[in-house]
């Protein structure tokens, strides 16, 4: 039976017809970041909804999924089924791209157990640079868009 349509099981009565719910449409393909094997994950240093499309960009030049903190998903930036931490998933990547993400323990508990985290953030002293493998201080504006030409060149020599 289609969505919206009428039931015609023969057992529901003319009086109380019942319709199937749009609730129950085709079920969305969920994201299970546990499963990716690179993760690239925005924080607050996005600033921004608009500036989303180039940590996408960035996700996809690495064969990547994009995720997020919690004040991102909060804001509808993302949806929540991209969230990392205590009140989102618990990934284990090969590879987790920290960008814009200050380190708060409640984003941490959901990613340390990647195997290798790079952190990018304008804030020397932003706990991230912890629990991190690698640091970068600096502009993920900057960085971002460089980083997805360099692995888009190196992919077409």
């Amino acid at each position: 039976m289609k969505p919206g349509s009428w039931c015609s099981c023969g057992r529901c009565s003319k009086e109380k017809p019942w319709r199937t719910l749009d609730l129950f449409k085709e079920a969305k393909s969920a994201v299970d970041l546990t499963q990716a094997p690179l993760i690239v994950a925005i924080g607050r240093g996005i600033k921004a909804p608009e500036n989303i499309p180039q940590a996408e960009a960035l996700a996809k030049a690495l064969g990547g999924e994009i995720a997020a903190s919690r004040p991102i998903c909060d804001e509808g930036w993302l949806p929540m089924e991209r969230q990392i931490g205590s009140s989102g998933q618990t990934v284990a990547p090969k590879l987790y791209l920290a960008l814009g993400i200050s380190g708060a323990i409640q984003h941490v508990v959901g990613m340390k157990g990647a195997r290798t985290i790079v952190a990018i953030n304008k804030d020397s002293n932003a706990p991230i640079f912890e629990i991190a493998d690698y640091g970068v201080v600096g502009d993920i504006f900057e960085i971002m868009p460089a980083l997805t030409e360099a692995l888009e060149k190196a992919k077409t020599s």
